[in-house]
Parts: structure tokens; C-alpha cells; sequence
């Protein structure tokens, strides 16, 4: 790939002989242009308020996930402003809901601590049973969106 430099800007040369620049600015926004790819990728920043001092759990990396894989469209435009607090708020709420259901569905399936004391066993199975149909709540509803 050839490279010059004119007026201080730098330039890419593709094979039919065009030239891109190295940064370019469209409608309010800053691209730079990415030699692997032969695209303009739009440049990012983070707000101060959006510094990642929340941990995901493995709902917020696996909505991060989804959207990569099967919702590119969605996930450009949240790259481009919010994927980090979509990501939070979608973590959040995936892990409340499994609480809460995992609650609610125990109480209404005698998954209870008396069960625990009296048939470990028994428990642990129900219990597995209960959260794999949990998660599978939480990824219709939260993630699969």
C-alpha cells in the first residue's frame, strides 16, 4: 500500500489508484481510515460519565455478544453512542429478573430450604432444573431482543 503526505494529512493509495485519507469528518463525526479493511471506521470516546466502574456479568457479555453476531446494524449504532450503558442496563436487568424469577418459580415449586435439609440431592437437581429454565427466560427476554 502506498503512503504520502500532503499538507500534513497522510494518505492511503488503493489498488485502482485512489487515495483516502487518513482521517476524514462526516456529519459531526470523525472516521479514520482502517488499512486492513480498506473502510472508515468511526473514531470513539468514552464520556467521563460512561468510565466503566460497573463489572459486567456474563448477561451484559453475552448481549455484547448477540449483538456483534446477529444484530450488526444495532451494534454500529451503539458503538458509535450508549453501548456501554446499554450493556450496563441490560446486565442489570437480566440479573434482577433471574433473581426474581428464580425466586418466584422456587417458592411456587417447593425448591425450598426445608427440601435442602431434608434431600440435598433432590434439591440440587430441582434446583439446576429451575435455573436452566430461568436463563432461558432471561435470554428471550433480555438478550434475544
Amino acid at each position: 500500500m502506498k503512503i504520502k503526505e500532503e499538507n500534513g494529512m497522510k494518505y492511503f493509495g488503493g489498488e485502482n489508484g485512489e487515495w483516502f485519507a487518513q482521517y476524514i469528518e462526516e456529519r459531526g463525526l470523525w472516521y479514520e481510515f482502517d488499512t486492513k479493511t480498506m473502510t472508515y471506521l468511526p473514531l470513539i470516546e468514552l464520556d467521563e460519565e460512561e468510565e466503566p466502574d460497573y463489572r459486567l456479568t456474563m448477561w451484559g457479555h453475552r448481549r455484547l455478544k448477540y449483538l456483534k453476531e446477529n444484530k450488526p446494524g444495532t451494534y454500529q449504532m451503539l458503538m458509535i453512542k450508549g453501548l456501554w450503558n446499554h450493556l450496563v442496563s441490560t446486565d442489570k436487568w437480566a440479573n434482577e429478573l433471574e433473581d426474581k424469577l428464580m425466586e418466584q418459580m422456587s417458592a411456587a415449586e417447593g425448591i425450598t430450604e426445608e427440601l435442602k435439609r431434608k434431600d440435598a440431592m433432590l434439591w440440587v437437581a430441582r434446583r439446576n432444573g429451575l435455573k436452566n429454565r430461568v436463563r432461558e427466560i432471561v435470554y428471550n427476554e433480555c438478550i434475544y431482543v
